[in-house]
């Protein structure tokens, strides 16, 4: 017997609430009334889903959302919080990993994404720390794009 979802019932409620929310003019929080606010509803909408009634897939879009909300909320908020392509990068890769618990698949994926995420996120202090190989690894910074390319094309044709 397959189980009632009640994730239309959770974004109702969020939603409902929310809007009451702004109705009333009640702030509970700086930047509450911005448009990713509504990517967290939607994002722990789906993370209850998931975890609640087994419905697993719904890990990786529910992290997503939730993720990338928060990251564009605490961007403005937080001083230290890095406003870097690469944060999406890497709430994907976790997305991976955390999916890849429960349903066994996609950690060698999110690993690789965290990776990747990591070395665009630190690069100048890696080339800081590298000294004398920067001219090198300069090129490379300049040809990411070929390196996902290449890599995605591998795991698009590989043989299973």
């Amino acid at each position: 017997m397959k189980k009632n979802s009640f994730l239309p019932g959770l974004l109702l409620l969020f939603f409902g609430a929310y809007f009451l929310l702004q109705q009333l003019n009640i702030v509970l929080w700086e930047g509450m009334l911005h448009w990713s606010t509504i990517l967290v509803i939607t994002g722990i909408a789906l993370l209850l889903q998931a975890y609640k009634q087994s419905d697993y897939p719904n890990i990786l879009p529910g992290f997503i959302l939730l993720g990338i909300g928060l990251h564009f909320q605490l961007k403005d908020i937080v001083a230290a919080w890095p406003d870097h392509f690469a944060v999406i990068i890497l709430i994907i890769g976790i997305g991976f990993i955390l999916r890849s618990q429960k349903t066994k698949g996609g950690m060698f994926e999110g690993v690789l994404l965290c990776i990747l995420a990591s070395f665009f996120l630190f690069y100048d202090t890696f080339m800081e720390m590298l000294g004398v190989v920067e001219t090198g690894f300069a090129s490379l910074h300049t040809f990411w794009p070929v390196l996902l390319i290449l890599l995605g094309a591998f795991f698009v044709f590989k043989k299973k």
